[in-house]
């Protein structure tokens, strides 16, 4: 029963009111990160195009809650009195440098720090697929919060990031200050609308069917169907040879599309009535609403979420505001050029 996974995840959250902070601290590792001399080579040539190269780079490692550890690769900037922490997740098949425009403007007012999730880039990439139950992953970001020395950080995520945003501010709002949610469903409605074969959202969700396969027939056809889309590319963020370093720290290591991949083996997919029943219990309404205030940012153009997962938001999400761009596409974080300024005025609503 995948319900389960969810009253699995109340049940840690009971557990983690009971650790102090110390006890969270004690598991936790902070240690300069040196990325690999070829990856350091061509970045510092500019053969890789010019990127910011003043951020702080770590290694957070922590504990999940087996007791495994874990390497998290973090970039940072702060100012001498930040105003609270900034976590920013990103989403498939990215990493931690998408958001380096952001960490650019809110490291000068706020602790401001980006990390490549697990199965992504440098930071660690078991083999197992179970180390990618969403669950299991917002544990770890609690843990990553403490580790950078807070009690609460305000989440932005988007695609897979924004996905563990939400289960956050379901099972983990003593952690969460607010969140920013980028292109991706809430998962109950998301759930919801995968239910019914014939929705327009189970038809733009047909690729997850090759992302979970491992047969050369699934990654062909999921290839094709990814590949398809380049407006990550139309933005100007990965203009000119910026490409190439996604490509060549991320995307060429075959090892790393396989780990990456393994957040779509990792979801209670397909759908099903016991996990997303029509009517919520009063229990089940408990486990999915999210406690924090919440931003979110929705591109009608994207084509991987249909406008129909937004149906029924305003019940699961009190603290809503819901910003819609008529024209924008999966890429919101960039091409909205109103983002950050959006993040900072709600950062302002939130924080004392």
């Amino acid at each position: 029963m995948r319900l389960q996974r969810l009253i699995i995840g109340i049940q840690i959250l009971l557990l983690l009111i009971l650790l102090s902070s110390k006890g969270m601290a004690a598991n936790c590792d902070s240690s300069p990160f040196i990325a690999p001399e070829t990856d350091r080579n061509r970045l510092e040539s500019g053969l890789t195009g010019k990127w910011v190269q003043s951020f702080d780079e770590k290694r957070l490692t922590i504990k999940d809650i087996d007791g495994n550890s874990w390497d998290y690769y973090a970039i940072e900037k702060k100012p001498e009195n930040p105003q609270g922490l900034v976590l920013f997740l990103h989403g498939f098949p990215e990493f931690a440098h998408a958001w380096e425009q952001q960490l650019e403007y809110f490291g000068n007012t706020h602790h401001a720090v980006a990390i490549d999730l697990k199965g992504h880039h440098y930071s660690s990439s078991p083999d197992n697929i179970e180390e990618y139950d969403f669950i299991e992953l917002a544990w770890e970001t609690r843990a990553l919060i403490r580790c950078l020395g807070y009690d609460t950080a305000t989440i932005v995520g988007h695609d897979f990031g924004g996905a563990l945003g939400w289960i956050m501010g379901m099972l983990h709002p003593d952690a969460v200050d607010g969140l920013v949610i980028l292109s991706v469903p809430h998962p109950y409605l998301f759930g919801r609308a995968l239910l019914d074969p014939n929705s327009d959202q189970a038809q733009r969700s047909r690729y997850m069917d090759y992302a979970r396969g491992t047969t050369l027939s699934d990654q062909l056809n999921f290839s094709k169907i990814i590949f398809s889309d380049l407006s990550i590319f139309e933005s100007g963020f990965y203009s000119g040879t910026r490409i190439l370093r996604l490509m060549l720290e991320n995307w060429v290591p075959t090892s790393r599309w396989k780990t990456m991949k393994h957040y779509y083996r990792a979801m209670p997919y397909p759908a099903n009535e016991q996990d997303y029943p029509v009517k919520l219990t009063a229990f089940q309404k408990k486990i999915y609403s999210v406690k924090r205030p919440t931003l979110f940012l929705w591109g009608l153009s994207d084509p991987y979420f249909a406008p129909e997962t937004l149906n029924g938001i305003e019940e699961l999400v009190p603290d809503l505001e819901l910003i819609i761009y008529p024209n924008g596409t999966h890429w919101l974080h960039h091409e909205a050029e109103d983002l950050n300024l959006r993040i900072d005025t709600f950062l302002s609503r939130i924080l004392p």
